[in-house]
């Protein structure tokens, strides 16, 4: 799931981030961001696990939606990173 994946990560990300020299917030926030746009499976996220439970939409169909989804989400998170970020920590 998700906060697993965050839960796992956000340690890693703080130790980085200080050893880039660019804080561990930066790093953390756009990890923060992807751990939260999972669109593709059903164990992403607790909504998708109930649209997949009604049997009305296949993973082949979940995994067709999700990846531009992704895609979308990867573009907006590489941006946020790089331009939105250095606004506020003033980096």
């Amino acid at each position: 799931s998700n906060t697993a994946v965050a839960a796992i990560f956000m340690p890693v990300l703080a130790t980085l981030g200080s050893a880039l020299g660019t804080g561990p917030t930066a790093l953390m926030m756009v990890g923060a961001l992807a751990c939260a746009l999972a669109f593709m499976l059903p164990v992403g996220t607790p909504p998708n696990a109930i649209v997949f439970s009604t049997g009305h939409v296949s993973i082949r169909q979940m995994i067709r939606a999700g990846f531009f989804l992704n895609l979308a989400a990867v573009a907006t998170i590489t941006l946020f990173g790089y331009f939105w970020i250095p606004l506020v920590w003033g980096r």
